[in-house]
């Protein structure tokens, strides 16, 4: 099997939950590191975060080995109270509910223009 290319997956994880990841946000907590990304990130990289949890875990057949096998070394998700299963599902929600409000004001905006 090909290696996945999780580049978006990658850098969020790094800068969000890495080592530094108190310069983001002080709690220990996951969904204001989300939050901060949220804010941070431009639409693109939002869809490419769903598109890389999509394809880790449509193509995993065991999706807590695979995730520790890309993120092991940066990111363990029990020490956050949570499984690599747990914390990817959250991760998608708060993410696809963020570019649904986009599209969301967008639409009001375009309309607005038109009135």
């Amino acid at each position: 099997m090909k290696p996945l290319n999780l580049n978006e997956l990658g850098c969020f994880i790094t800068i969000y939950f890495g080592q530094d990841y108190d310069l983001i946000d002080d709690s220990d907590e996951i969904e204001p590191k989300i939050d901060a990304f949220l804010r941070d990130a431009h639409r693109a990289n939002k869809y490419g975060l769903i598109a890389d949890i999509d394809q880790l875990t449509d193509q995993s057949k065991d999706l807590e080995k695979a995730f520790a096998g890309h993120f092991g070394d940066e990111f363990a998700p029990e020490l956050w109270g949570t499984t690599a299963t747990g914390f990817l599902k959250l991760v998608r929600e708060k993410v696809s509910a963020s570019l649904e409000a986009d599209e969301q004001q967008r639409l009001n905006c375009t309309s607005s223009d038109l009135i």
